[in-house]
């Protein structure tokens, strides 16, 4: 475990001194401010419409409730794309990823090593954006509205804190695995931009039919299986002479 973490801690300190982590902060912000905006907007449309203030505290429950399993898994799967380039694409194009590779350690702990790497350092930021984003959104625009702060449901705080860090290390193993053994590790950059595609819409698609947000979990629980049983037999391929070859070329 000690190995492990030697080599995550490496490529997380050159991860936090990129620029790029900071201009992608600035991008939450502003999907922060869409969500606001789309907050405001339907409030507006109720008031328009002399709904009651039931209704209305009732709608600022389910939006903010729901922002409560998004948020999170969309920031830190937003981030990880910052951490990932640092965990093995840097280390390709310094050709110090072949030192790695002679080290004693063994191909499977750098390639865990290099998922923590990653995924501890995205859930953290993620986790952190998303709660700072959650209580200005509540004070600034909540409260005013309802007079009082709209606290997510216990289901929607556990898979905050324990659901969704699974479910980023599950997804990024698989990641890493790709820029390890391709030989453009670029590539698998791509894949976070599909997940995080599928999974936004996919919370989406499930509110817009009508579905209670508290399937997400479920949801979660599925797609971290399926990474799971990826990575399992992914494992059974992983040799020291693939990372070496698609070093190389």
């Amino acid at each position: 475990m000690k190995k492990l973490w030697v080599i995550a801690r490496k490529d997380v300190g050159e991860a936090f001194r990129s620029r790029s982590l900071y201009i992608f902060i600035v991008v939450m912000v502003v999907i922060t401010i869409s969500y606001i905006s789309s907050y405001t907007s339907q409030v507006q449309a109720l008031t328009n419409q002399n709904a009651s203030k039931q209704t209305i505290d009732n709608f600022s429950h389910n939006f903010f409730n729901t922002l409560a399993y998004i948020l999170p898994m969309m920031y830190s799967i937003f981030i990880c794309s910052i951490f990932a380039n640092y965990s093995v694409i840097v280390d390709k194009a310094k050709r110090t990823i072949e030192s790695l590779m002679a080290s004693p350690v063994s191909v499977i702990e750098v390639w865990i090593g290099k998922s923590l790497a990653v995924a501890v350092p995205s859930f953290v930021v993620g986790i952190a954006i998303a709660i700072i984003a959650y209580i200005i959104m509540n004070f600034g625009f909540v409260v005013p509205k309802t007079g009082s702060f709209v606290v997510p449901d216990v289901l929607a705080i556990i898979t905050a804190i324990i659901i969704i860090p699974v479910l980023i290390f599950a997804i990024v193993t698989v990641v890493i695995y790709i820029q390890l053994v391709i030989t453009n590790p670029r590539i698998a950059n791509f894949v976070f931009t599909g997940i995080f595609i599928i999974l936004v819409v996919g919370v989406n698609a499930l509110g817009g039919l009508g579905l209670s947000i508290s399937f997400m979990p479920l949801v979660f629980l599925g797609v971290i299986v399926l990474c799971a049983l990826i990575s399992l037999i992914l494992s059974r391929s992983l040799t020291t002479e693939k990372v070496l070859l698609s070093s190389k070329v």
